[in-house]
């Protein structure tokens, strides 16, 4: 998760703001002294882990000029966002295949959608509220239950038959 990693950030000494783009993949630090950006460097890239580099100037540049276009870059108390845009393309993405395989008809797929895209919510508020996970694996290892969930939620607007084929299917539609 990436607020806790952006609060680390935040408390390396020199650091004046930390901020993640949209993929979680690159972050963006502010310092306070620009002569003590090399040693602010030394201690986020320690934070961050092996296999963290600095980018190199132009690479740099080119995100800050994405970022000048409108490519949103997330402070800490914003990164929730990131999670509920994922979990909205999760759910249409996840009921999509659910309709191709089951046939279920288009209402009905749109009413699954809303129903997984509620429990993702529910999700990743929790894990949020909990200050994350060490990896962003732990959506796998708690799909299934997810899944379950939002399967239930559609009890009273999708036919019985259908709905144990979906509790069934559902849990096999996010794969590593």
């Amino acid at each position: 998760m990436l607020a806790p990693v952006l609060a680390r950030l935040q408390a390396v000494p020199g650091v004046a703001s930390a901020r993640v783009d949209s993929s979680g993949r690159f972050f963006w630090l502010t310092v306070r002294a620009a002569a003590a950006a090399p040693a602010v460097a030394a201690l986020a890239l320690e934070v961050l882990g092996p296999g963290s580099r600095t980018l190199p100037q132009a690479q740099g540049e080119a995100q800050l000029t994405a970022h000048r276009h409108g490519d949103p870059w997330l402070a800490g108390n914003e990164v929730m966002t990131l999670s509920f845009v994922e979990s909205r393309l999760l759910s249409v993405r996840i009921a999509a295949e659910a309709q191709r395989r089951t046939g279920a008809l288009p209402e009905q797929r749109e009413e699954l959608a809303e129903a997984i895209r509620l429990e993702l919510f529910s999700a990743m508020e929790r894990v949020h509220a909990e200050g994350g996970r060490g990896s962003s694996g732990w959506i796998y290892q708690e799909w299934p239950v997810i899944a379950a969930a939002a399967a239930e939620r559609c009890a009273e607007t999708i036919p019985r038959d259908l709905r144990l084929r979906l509790a069934g299917l559902l849990p096999e539609l996010l794969a590593r």
